[in-house]
């Protein structure tokens, strides 16, 4: 037998070596190498699934080695995982064990092959889990993949002093190999998990998508858009200058107009509902009696920039067509727009901004697309007679629309108090509940 120190029983690296004496020539050898290389062809052939991978490494494991069982234990925090077994070891996968006070823990410190002749004598053994698995001598190497110990791998007998040097050194040169597969069964399980969660993330975003796309064409095609039209009257007289043309959805599922539209262009669909829109307010007109005064439609920059507006009904004795230019899309390049905000005032048509006041992006339209009309927000003019920040933010845009000829149009009035306060202030026209809610037209 090779040489034990003390009650260990433990065999080094070099002492396995030492060992060989014992076995019995070349040709045992020479069995050895087919065993290992037959092994290795049948581990790489379970490809790079880290489960079957493993689970062939433990069969195989137990054959070579004429044991009862074989197990894969991985390394978590303080104890070891059974994590994939064979044999008498099969019906014990997912069980626990301390790594201290065991010969598998013990393994993981020293980082050498570890051999027990008998559980029942061995100080190092748990006991309980080696009766509980059958297991009365064992031998137990070190797991290591690119260089860091991830666990052990484990043959065991259920009869004393079952194992020699030769199933020591052949432990070990399979435990070699294992580790560089494990590496890249690792790499490609962690890829395959990144790619299958980004997959999933995209199937789960295409399927939502692809679900508001056909909310929104479901919509325009069962003829949801209900036109209404509010007035735009000018603040001294209450003469009535214009209407905007506004949309509500009828839908199984009542959404906001902002939840619509934002949903439409997450969809992609953002021109085609502002085009049916369009639709449904000129449809309106042609079926109700003549009213004077502009109409005003809102649209976003992506529509302002594709749609042929030549083919709305002419206006220009009534007033005209003015286009809100809302936030339902992002301005990428404000240049290209301003040359078309000016191709289309050259044609009669004139531009709003709406929600001025409102955020960043709205004042920046003001500065650079030279608008005809600025539209103030609801933050500015609710409230504007108790609020003197209002009243201030209101004369800065004021002051600027009379240095450029931009008329402003006061949203959301709804007391005296306020459109008493705007006529103070400067402001000329006015839009909100105290003038008239938002309604269809009669019909003809």
């Amino acid at each position: 037998m090779a040489r034990r120190t003390g009650h260990d029983n433990i065999y080094s690296m070099s002492e396995a070596k030492a060992s060989r004496m014992e076995r019995s020539g070349g040709a045992q050898d020479a069995i050895d190498l087919r065993d290992i290389i037959a092994a290795q062809s049948e581990i790489a052939q379970a490809g790079l699934d880290l489960r079957q991978m493993v689970d062939t490494i433990t069969t195989k494991l137990q054959a070579l080695t004429g044991s009862i069982g074989a197990v894969v234990e991985i390394l978590d925090g303080d104890e070891l995982v059974y994590w994939s077994g064979s044999g008498s070891v099969k019906e014990h996968v997912g069980l626990r064990i301390p790594a201290i006070g065991s010969l598998s823990g013990l393994c993981t410190v020293k980082k050498m092959v570890l051999v027990c002749t008998d559980s029942e004598v061995d100080p190092r053994m748990d006991l309980k889990a080696c009766r509980q698995v059958g297991l009365r001598s064992a031998i137990v190497t070190p797991l290591m993949c690119e260089g860091e110990l991830v666990g052990v791998l484990k043959v065991l007998s259920d009869k004393p002093s079952a194992y020699g040097a030769r199933h020591v050194e052949l432990l070990q040169t399979l435990a070699a190999f294992i580790g560089a597969m494990l590496h890249s069964a690792f790499e490609h399980e962690r890829v395959s998990a990144i790619v299958e969660k980004a997959l999933a993330v995209d199937a789960s975003a295409a399927a939502i998508l692809e679900d508001e796309r056909w909310r929104v064409e479901a919509l325009i095609a069962s003829n949801g858009i209900r036109p209404v039209f509010q007035p735009i009257i000018e603040l001294a007289s209450g003469k009535v200058v214009g209407h905007e043309g506004l949309s509500r959805f009828d839908a199984p599922v009542p959404l906001s107009l902002d939840e619509w539209f934002g949903m439409a262009n997450r969809a992609g669909m953002c021109v085609e509902l502002e085009v049916a829109c369009m639709a449904a307010i000129v449809g309106a007109l042609a079926a109700s009696p003549p009213i004077d005064g502009y109409i005003s439609i809102n649209v976003s920059p992506k529509t302002l920039m594709e749609y042929d507006f030549e083919q709305l009904p002419d206006r220009s004795e009534q007033g005209g067509w003015v286009f809100e230019l809302t936030e339902h899309s992002e301005v990428t390049d404000y240049p290209v727009l301003a040359q078309r905000v000016r191709a289309l005032q050259a044609r009669g048509f004139r531009i709003a901004i709406d929600d001025a006041g409102a955020g960043y992006s709205s004042l920046r339209h003001v500065l650079q697309l030279a608008p005809d009309i600025v539209k103030l927000d609801i933050s500015i003019t609710r409230d504007i007679d108790k609020i003197l920040r209002n009243q201030q933010l209101s004369s800065a845009i004021i002051s600027f629309g009379r240095e450029t000829r931009i008329s402003l149009v006061a949203e959301d009035v709804e007391t005296v108090e306020e459109r008493d306060t705007l006529l103070r202030l400067g402001v000329v026209y006015g839009q909100g509940y105290l003038f008239g809610t938002p309604a269809p037209l009669p019909p003809a």
